[in-house]
């Protein structure tokens, strides 16, 4: 388990989204690069304890799922039930990750996150920030006590902003890869390239 000042940090993977323009398939389980978004997820937080918030299926990894009641309620209910699995699987974490299912490349920056809450035990929350200057809540590292009253509310169809609002953030730059989403096929066309970039070329024979 990695610590941020002694104490635990786990994640949660939201994964509810579906690819309406792209046949309405799931979007955690596209292929980008011989793997679904979700995989490479995993794939990057691991060992992290994780749960994953969505319909359970074949990930490649030991992990804890969840669904929030009713199904369907938004991120924010997402994030939500996921926290609830986190404490009731894994008592005493100081610190929950958030990650969005079909953000193929956000894994390695959970890194930078907890490094950046670890350096100010004044923050609450420390949130990606793509080049566009945008916060990204839904890749971000929250301290559980600076979010748990609010996670007990009502949550279904509020926004993800609603879980940052009010809080001391800090932000992380990250790349536009980082925080590439696939919505769409030009979405899905640029993870693929993407994920060619980052794929080891072979060697030329000598």
């Amino acid at each position: 388990m990695t610590h941020v000042t002694g104490a635990p940090a786990v994640v949660v993977v939201l994964t509810g989204g579906t690819a309406r323009r792209l046949g309405g398939a799931p979007k955690t389980a596209l292929d980008v690069g011989g793997r679904s978004p979700l995989r490479r997820l995993l794939d990057d937080v691991a060992p992290l304890p994780t749960v994953v918030v969505g319909e359970p299926q074949d990930v490649g990894h030991e992990v804890l799922w969840a669904r929030e009641q009713p199904v369907g309620g938004g991120p924010l209910a997402g994030v939500g039930a996921g926290v609830a699995a986190v404490r009731a699987a894994h008592p005493g974490p100081a610190v929950v990750v958030v990650l969005a299912g079909d953000q193929p490349f956000a894994g390695p920056a959970v890194g930078a996150l907890l490094a950046a809450l670890d350096a100010d035990a004044a923050v609450d929350a420390a949130l990606a920030v793509g080049p566009d200057g945008r916060p990204q809540p839904l890749l971000a590292a929250y301290r559980l006590a600076a979010v748990r009253e609010r996670l007990a509310q009502d949550l279904h169809g509020r926004p993800a902003r609603d879980l940052v609002a009010g809080l001391r953030t800090v932000g992380v730059a990250v790349s536009a890869a980082t925080v590439l989403d696939v919505d769409d096929a030009d979405d899905l066309a640029a993870a693929r390239r993407v994920a060619a970039s980052l794929s080891p070329r072979p060697r030329a024979p000598r």
